[in-house]
């Protein structure tokens, strides 16, 4: 599983020209599922997420995380994270998960942050999109998990 998370003062997600959801404070994680990635990865990228030191306490070093800040999480299905982009000017996405299979992944992961009590939104599992965000920081990182 690949994950790209930007600290974000607001997020939201746009489908057909219509806010479909949207966070303040908080993460934009946009998410890909890669071959061989099954439920494991779902319940290390949550602890990640949650607790990963993103936010700067009154000291400005990033020592907060999600959870110690009570922050909102937009999580975004983006299988184009798995490109490989090293040769050529094509990218090849050979390692993307098929479709079903991280549709299924995807919504597991949507179910399990409930299970989590964190406050996310998402967006549409292979719709096309228009993502709005404030990078606060800029601060964004790249997970493989």
């Amino acid at each position: 599983m690949k994950a790209i998370t930007q600290r974000v003062s607001s997020a939201k997600v746009c489908i057909k020209d219509k806010t479909y959801a949207s966070i303040k404070k908080g993460i934009l994680a946009y998410v890909c599922f890669e071959q061989d990635d099954n439920e494991e990865v779902i319940d290390k990228f949550i602890n990640k997420i949650l607790n990963y030191n993103f936010f700067e306490e009154d000291n400005s070093i990033m020592s907060a995380s999600l959870k110690e800040i009570e922050g909102e999480l937009m999580i975004i299905s983006q299988f184009t994270l798995a490109a490989i982009t090293k040769r050529g000017n094509k990218p090849s996405f050979h390692m993307a998960l098929d479709s079903k299979s991280a549709n299924t992944l995807y919504n597991l992961l949507l179910k399990r942050l409930s299970d989590f009590s964190v406050r996310h939104k998402s967006g549409i599992f292979g719709a096309d999109m228009d993502v709005h965000s404030i990078n606060k920081g800029p601060v964004t990182f790249l997970f493989d998990i």
